[in-house]
């Protein structure tokens, strides 16, 4: 029980992270943020290191969020990058620097969820030698 109200909680912080009024300019300072909470998690779900279902769903939730967050950094960079001279320089900027975080943020999601799909075949198994079982 309480691990499901922490759960709403984190999920209810990255929420409020992620509607911030820091998102309407795309600037550095989001960019430096999406950066440390990426490092964060990436050290948070080390290569693995998700063993329960709890543990997935937590990290699935924080690494979509991330993801989102970063999504809409990129959005808003692309959309400024239209505004300067070099655009294609720009965009290959803003598409190289998307790119280096969201290859962990994908791995977190990806290792998470394989380990759901593993926990809900097995129970899967567990079911059908019980029905099996009964005469």
């Amino acid at each position: 029980m309480n691990k499901n109200i922490l759960t709403v909680c984190v999920a209810a912080l990255l929420q409020l992270a992620l509607t911030s009024p820091a998102m309407a300019i795309p600037d550095s300072n989001e960019l430096s943020a999406i950066a440390g909470l990426t490092t964060t998690l990436d050290q948070k779900y080390a290569p693995g290191s998700i063993a329960t279902g709890e543990v997935a769903d937590i990290a699935l939730k924080e690494a979509t969020v991330a993801q989102q967050r970063l999504q809409n950094w990129y959005e808003q960079a692309d959309k400024a990058c239209h505004s300067k001279f070099f655009v294609n320089d720009c965009l290959d900027d803003t598409k190289q620097q998307r790119r280096q975080y969201i290859v962990v943020l994908q791995r977190i999601s990806l290792e998470a969820k394989a380990l759901q799909r593993k926990l809900r075949i097995e129970q899967l198994d567990r079911e059908l030698l019980q029905r099996q079982a009964k005469p």
